[in-house]
């Protein structure tokens, strides 16, 4: 029994996580973590904390097991470690400049500086995707962000799709908004 339940909690689909086995197919995943001993990592966070969670209870080992929110550097020597992140800064009419860690984040606080209701009234008929308008009073499949009671927004998936429909934004308020994007 004891060995059904090793096998169970440490399979990532047909693969060990652990193994003394090479499988060259999936090389990009597979660490070597002692000579001859293999660790398969094509797994998120939810299923990393659940491996470490049963093998603890297995082996009992007493390990304390956390997951927190933190800001790690990425080596740049491994391939696909690093990824370029891009900022969106905003400059108010006023000299107010916009610049937070996120450019959605910078997306909502330049809609909210310049009013919700003022911004989604101006900004009627622009459709992010087939059939889906970047304002809406519903919030249908749940991945608009709510800006008041009756207001949401689709969030744009990039920086320069953000910075496209401020430019919009701006232009139809007459607002003269100093949008620049940052590549880092």
């Amino acid at each position: 029994m004891k060995t059904l339940l090793w096998n169970h909690a440490l399979m990532r689909g047909k693969n060990r996580v652990v193994s003394q086995s090479y499988c060259p197919e999936v090389k990009k995943y597979i660490r070597e973590i002692i000579p001859g001993w293999y660790y398969f990592n094509q797994s998120d966070t939810r299923e990393k904390t659940n491996q470490l969670i049963n093998i603890n209870r297995q082996f009992n080992i007493g390990m304390k097991i956390e997951v927190g929110k933190f800001k790690g550097e990425a080596d740049p020597r491994i391939e696909g470690a690093t990824q370029h992140k891009n900022r969106l800064v905003v400059i108010m009419p006023n000299g107010d400049i916009i610049d937070h860690e996120s450019y959605r984040q910078v997306f909502v606080d330049c809609i909210y500086r310049l009013g919700p209701r003022k911004v989604s009234v101006a900004s009627v008929d622009i459709t992010v995707s087939k059939n889906r308008d970047l304002f809406s009073t519903t919030n249908g499949n749940g991945n608009r962000f709510k800006l008041d009671e009756t207001l949401y927004v689709e969030m744009p998936y990039t920086a320069k799709e953000a910075m496209k429909y401020l430019k919009i934004i701006s232009s139809r308020l007459r607002v003269n908004l100093t949008i620049e994007y940052l590549p880092m």
